[in-house]
């Protein structure tokens, strides 16, 4: 005979999950490599005239292509099932705006040294946040998720 603390053990493992424990690494470590991929492209693209006025225009379209084959290498790094592809991008991307928040806060320096270069820069990494997630939920119509 089962005792109640074998029972609870049985019901608490039968819970769903979103994510495996290795996925959920995954994820986060994820999000960790794209944000500060993200930061050293505000860095250093400030410098060859990627943002500003006119540069954020390139930064930008490029943001486009590079969002949609990340959340590809990330679903499949991840090996994300299709419902677990809108979820699996946000938490990547909450865990880069944990970083960013921080960052943006009390470590400027991060993205450079000029007011406009880290102003602009978190303008893009927002794009590039939305541009993540809108890839995420059309990979997961793709796949057959229907969203309404």
């Amino acid at each position: 005979m089962m005792k109640n603390t074998e029972v609870a053990e049985v019901i608490e493992s039968e819970k769903p999950r979103f994510f495996s424990m290795k996925q959920t690494g995954i994820l986060i470590a994820f999000g960790i490599v794209f944000w500060f991929s993200g930061a050293m492209a505000v860095k250093f693209g400030y410098s060859v005239g990627l943002f500003g006025r006119e540069g954020s225009l390139i930064s930008f379209a490029l943001a486009l292509p590079v969002s949609w084959l990340s959340v590809l290498l990330i679903i499949k790094g991840a090996d994300l099932k299709p419902l677990q592809i809108v979820p699996g991008i946000g938490l990547g991307l909450a865990t880069a705006t944990f970083f960013d928040g921080i960052v943006l806060t009390w470590g400027t320096w991060v993205y450079g040294t000029k007011s406009d270069q880290f102003s602009f820069g978190a303008a893009w990494i927002l794009w590039g946040a939305f541009t993540f997630l809108a890839f995420a939920f059309f990979e997961a119509y793709r796949k057959g998720i229907k969203l309404a």
